[in-house]
């Protein structure tokens, strides 16, 4: 509201926000735009905000998730490749299942 500078280290979705709130703080401050037109645009920016942050976080829990897989399979990959029984394949099938854990 102050028009102060974004703070360093905010996250894709809130400099987003904070660069946008600042504009339509700054828009109805010099009568641009109408208190009416202010409110409405901050209510539709709190709703793509909220629905950005929830796909980021969407993101950030795949990307932890596939990391997690891929760490988890090295052991019994090299174990199946290097003696191809059934119990290594079970095994490598388990963990990519995510019933077992390496």
């Amino acid at each position: 509201m102050r028009g102060d500078e974004m703070p360093d280290g905010l996250p894709l979705p809130d400099q987003m926000a904070y660069t946008t709130l600042r504009n339509i703080y700054q828009a109805y401050s010099r009568k641009t735009i109408s208190r009416e037109a202010a409110t409405a645009e901050k209510m539709r920016l709190r709703r793509e905000y909220q629905m950005a942050k929830d796909q980021w976080a969407f993101w950030d829990s795949l990307a932890q998730h596939h990391v997690k897989v891929i760490r988890n399979t090295e052991a019994a990959n090299t174990a199946c490749r290097k003696n191809p029984t059934p119990e290594n394949a079970l095994r490598l099938c388990n963990v990519l299942d995510g019933i077992e854990r390496t």
